[in-house]
């Protein structure tokens, strides 16, 4: 193959709800996910339902709750009906409901999916007199016929928290709070835009340089609800980046950062698989911008370019899913950086070797983020999943070094351009 060197960036042109018409999904895709105009979506009915005798009683009153309704099927099993926000949709099966019993019993729970088959391990969470507990439950029994899964529970008038990932960095309020209390004195939080339901779209700016036309650094993150332990892999990464580690403070003489980490936050809020409230997964929105969450960062980072008040060197999309693997774009493909990742990913493999990350590129035709990146500045750009079930240590100390080996990589590509 021919490399072809772009030379002049063409802006992109908006047009109004078009779809993809070169590509139709990826192979775990369903069909029409690239058709991004607004979807029907159905909105979950907050209540608290008993069953059985004594009472066994499950709430889904609170933020990020995915339960759809509770029954008992014999006399020590309790089901709990989990769907999606709309339909066909990715399987990712989001699930968090609290659950307690009048009185003190050994149940057996099975999640029941409509629409999709057991993803996450259930993790468990509460208080019991006055101490904080929390443990994953590993040994469910899976059932191949339906995707449900059954796992015992000790119950009693204490609630107890299940869900698909811990909810300590779920919850939108949390998260704004937590981003808020953590700001330093060289980073900017700026609201860009507002989601279907109002909720804010978070810019970040970390910016210490004195130079004329630095490089940036774009940072995603929860384009995908459930996908949490991509989002502390990003705020490792991100609390790195702003440390006051000897080479953070030199990156940021020579790069500003721009993050985006909460991009679907009525995802977030009301417990979606996938999907934003006009049921559309926001990763198939960035050719034709039909939703406000992406058209807002589009906005705002085609200003910087506009503006010329930075460069962007590269991008990183955060997500998590079954396995730790990089989705770099195809080598053959000339960016500016060029093949940055591929020498990136040598790096993150070799920091991290119990992680088994691999890598498979792809090309540049799907209407994804990392593929906008490139076709709007040149630059290079990756996907960056981590597994589902990795240990929250684990996903700290990936964040902290794969920060720490890209702004040496990063200080070398703009030393070599600036020669």
């Amino acid at each position: 193959m021919v490399k072809i060197k772009l030379l002049i960036l063409v802006p992109f042109l908006f047009i109004a709800c078009k779809s993809s018409s070169n590509f139709t999904g990826f192979s775990y895709d369903p069909p029409g996910v690239t058709n991004t105009v607004d979807k029907k979506t159905e909105e979950i009915k907050l209540r608290t339902i008993g069953a059985g005798s004594p009472k066994v009683w499950v709430s889904n009153e609170f933020e990020s709750a995915r339960a759809n309704d509770f029954y008992q099927v014999n006399v020590n099993t309790f089901e709990v009906l989990i769907k999606p926000e709309n339909a066909p949709i990715n399987n990712s099966p989001w699930f968090a409901f609290k659950i307690w019993s009048d009185s003190a019993q050994v149940i057996n729970l099975r999640l029941n999916y409509k629409g999709g088959k057991h993803r996450y391990l259930p993790k468990v969470s509460g208080q019991k007199q006055g101490v904080q507990f929390s443990h994953i439950i590993r040994d469910a029994a899976y059932d191949t016929s339906n995707g449900s899964v059954t796992f015992g529970l000790h119950v009693d008038e204490n609630p107890q928290t299940v869900s698909a990932h811990f909810l300590d960095n779920t919850r939108f309020s949390d998260l704004i709070a937590e981003i808020e209390n953590n700001r330093k004195p060289f980073i900017t939080i700026d609201t860009i835009g507002f989601s279907h339901q109002e909720k804010p779209i978070i810019e970040l700016t970390a910016n210490e340089t004195e130079i004329i036309n630095p490089g940036a650094l774009l940072l995603f993150s929860r384009q995908h609800p459930p996908e949490v332990p991509g989002y502390k892999a990003y705020q490792a990464f991100w609390n790195e980046l702003t440390s006051d580690s000897e080479l953070a403070v030199t990156f940021r003489k020579y790069f500003l950062i721009k993050a985006y980490p909460i991009i679907n936050p009525d995802g977030v809020v009301n417990g979606h698989w996938r999907h934003n409230f006009k049921g559309i997964d926001l990763n198939r929105d960035w050719e034709n911008f039909n939703q406000p969450e992406t058209q807002a960062i589009k906005n705002a980072l085609l200003s910087l370019q506009d503006e010329g008040t930075a460069t962007v060197f590269y991008g990183i999309d955060f997500h998590s899913t079954n396995e730790n693997i990089l989705y770099p774009i195809n080598e053959e493909v000339v960016t500016s950086p060029d093949n940055l990742t591929q020498e990136w990913s040598v790096l993150i493999k070799e920091d991290n070797p119990e992680l088994n990350f691999r890598s498979e590129e792809f090309d540049t035709s799907s209407p994804i983020a990392k593929n906008w990146i490139y076709r709007t500045f040149g630059a290079d750009a990756v996907t960056f999943e981590v597994g589902d079930e990795v240990d929250e240590n684990a996903i700290r100390s990936l964040g902290t070094n794969a920060a720490q080996s890209l702004m040496k990589l990063l200080i070398d590509e703009w030393q070599k351009r600036n020669e």
